[in-house]
């Protein structure tokens, strides 16, 4: 599943990006695209928190963060 939330303004990210995580089921992958730094790093530390695995953080030609997540089963 992608979650593009690139141009948003945190909170709101965070706030999607959560919702996105909690309806996750075992085992799937999440990739959530950001532009924010504050972004990356909050979302990365709400991920941690849920213990989720982190797959991959980059950043593409177009200046937004990838943020590749797993749910553990």
């Amino acid at each position: 599943m992608i979650l593009d939330v690139s141009g948003e303004v945190c909170p709101v990210p965070l706030v999607k990006a959560r919702r996105a995580m909690d309806k996750m089921e075992g085992g799937e992958i999440l990739e959530i695209i950001v532009t924010g730094e504050d972004s990356k790093v909050n979302i990365t530390m709400a991920a941690k928190e849920l213990e989720m695995d982190i797959k991959g953080i980059a950043k593409d030609n177009n200046e937004k963060w990838h943020i590749t997540i797993r749910k553990k089963q």
